[in-house]
């Protein structure tokens, strides 16, 4: 609620007046037609700017889209790039999870690991005084000692690449590589050595045991061939033990390969995670024309519903400016007067001119729904039940209402009161504030009627019209409102 303050001189304890926005809004929708009108202008001005400009710049310049290649290269030089790293990441841990999961020697507990171990030693001529042991021969420099220590690599490579272990990998299930890691040679690498050690590892101590035998076996048949080619040489077993041992070097084989497959794992999902957060680059191409008339059609709506925005603001302005009486009992309240009645459309002017019309006034005023000439026919009723105990029989028709439409409202009712055997006669008298004759009319007149427009006439004109009437002293029957 936004109030107006006018001075009512009759009554000043009157309270202030109290102007309602919902039906403020409601009367602003009589200018439908303004509404309409600006709302379409604006939507046909921001859908053309709009459609214009969007048109205007489909075209891509040379230089965009230069950049836009430049940008793309790059894009598929990363993508490339990153394809290639998780291929040779997924690659690589495959092939050493399969190794893991496949291989007989990684998959033996090193801490319960069964080794079947033979100490060898090999004399050559020369070497008759040497001790047995292997800190011992080891410290000697000889020729002969050097010929024993070619004997020992010799047969190391023999033990490691020479021997089929082909039944072995069959019985277990698993290539013949699998099989040869379970063989380890020890040989001193740094000094000329005549002794080595030979062991044999898994995790049953019969099957190492088995291997080691079968090693045993193949190094004596190739005893013969060793020695045609080093010369002659003895081989003798200084010692073998089976035993459950605790392999601190195969526990870190193990957990290095297993080390080796998380970082890998981890640097896959790296180079995944880059490749997925790849942004391929978008040229700039120009709006289509069904993009264009889309923009369109959504900056016309902005528009219509801007111009009827912005008209409704305008019209609420003007009433409110012009103070216009916006319900049918403001003036009621603030004199004291009683409503006679509220008219529906047409009965003091011609009907409205189409079915919007017709909706919104039937939405802004408060009349009863009837037919205009029922209508007139209340009001005559009425008019006679008021003006029964003084004998009234002149009813002067007062208001602010603009040109002919009082006059022609009074002589519609005199008419329509003949018709009906009334003897009371209406007159108008407009401008009474502002016409010689009209206030002439008031003295011959034996009470009035005050007859407003809501939503057209201005209530401090109204108040002042009322005044002047109960200043003159006649007798005022209410208010009639258009």
């Amino acid at each position: 609620m936004s109030n107006q303050n006018y001075t009512n001189r009759n009554h000043p304890g009157a309270k202030m007046r109290e102007v309602s926005l919902p039906r403020l809004l409601l009367l602003t929708f009589r200018s439908w037609r303004s509404m309409l009108a600006a709302g379409l202008i604006l939507a046909i001005l921001l859908a053309g700017m709009k459609v214009m400009r969007e048109y205007s710049n489909r075209s891509v310049s040379n230089e965009a889209h230069e950049e836009y290649l430049a940008q793309m290269a790059m894009y598929d030089a990363s993508v490339q790039s990153y394809s290639s790293a998780i291929e040779r990441f997924q690659t690589k841990i495959d092939a050493k999870q399969n190794y893991f999961n496949d291989s007989v020697l990684m998959q033996i507990n090193p801490h319960q690991e069964c080794v079947s171990s033979v100490s060898m030693v090999v004399r050559t001529p020369g070497l008759e005084n040497a001790d047995e042991t292997k800190s011992n021969a080891a410290q000697t420099e000889s020729g002969s000692i050097v010929n024993a220590s070619n004997v020992v690599h010799a047969y190391n490579d023999f033990i490691k690449n020479g021997i089929s272990y082909e039944s072995f990998a069959q019985e277990l299930g698993v290539p013949e590589q699998s099989v040869r890691e379970l063989v380890l040679v020890i040989v001193d690498q740094f000094h000329f050595s005549s002794v080595f050690q030979i062991q044999a590892r898994s995790a049953d101590m019969d099957f190492s045991a088995r291997l080691m035998d079968y090693i045993l076996q193949q190094i004596e048949e190739k005893k013969g061939a060793f020695r045609d080619t080093l010369g002659e040489y003895e081989l003798n077993v200084v010692s073998r033990n089976e035993e459950t041992v605790v392999d601190t070097v195969l526990l870190q084989q193990q957990t290095d390969l297993q080390n080796t497959i998380a970082t890998m794992q981890k640097n896959l999902q790296t180079s995944q995670t880059a490749l997925k957060e790849l942004i391929k680059p978008t040229e700039a191409t120009g709006a289509s024309m069904k993009q264009i008339l889309k923009h369109g059609i959504k900056y016309s709506v902005v528009g219509m519903a801007g111009g009827i925005f912005l008209m409704i603001l305008l019209h609420a302005i003007r009433i409110l400016m012009k103070g216009r009486i916006l319900t049918d009992d403001e003036l009621n309240v603030a004199y004291g007067l009683r409503n006679i009645i509220t008219l529906p459309a047409g009965a003091s002017r011609r009907e409205p001119r189409s079915f919007i019309d017709r909706f919104v006034e039937k939405l802004v005023s408060d009349a009863p729904d009837m037919s205009s000439a029922a209508a007139n026919d209340v009001l005559i009723a009425k008019v006679e039940n008021l003006s029964a105990a003084d004998e009234i029989r002149k009813v002067l028709l007062v208001g602010t209402v603009g040109g002919t439409r009082l006059e022609s409202f009074a002589n519609r009712l005199s008419k329509r009161a003949k018709e009906s055997g009334s003897p009371i006669t209406f007159e108008a008298s407009a401008d009474i504030d502002k016409d010689a004759e009209a206030v002439r009319r008031l003295r011959t007149a034996d009470a009035c009627i005050v007859v407003e427009e809501v939503g057209e006439t201005a209530y401090r004109d109204a108040a002042e019209v009322i005044e002047l009437l109960l200043a003159s002293g006649k007798p005022v029957l209410g208010t009639v409102y258009l």
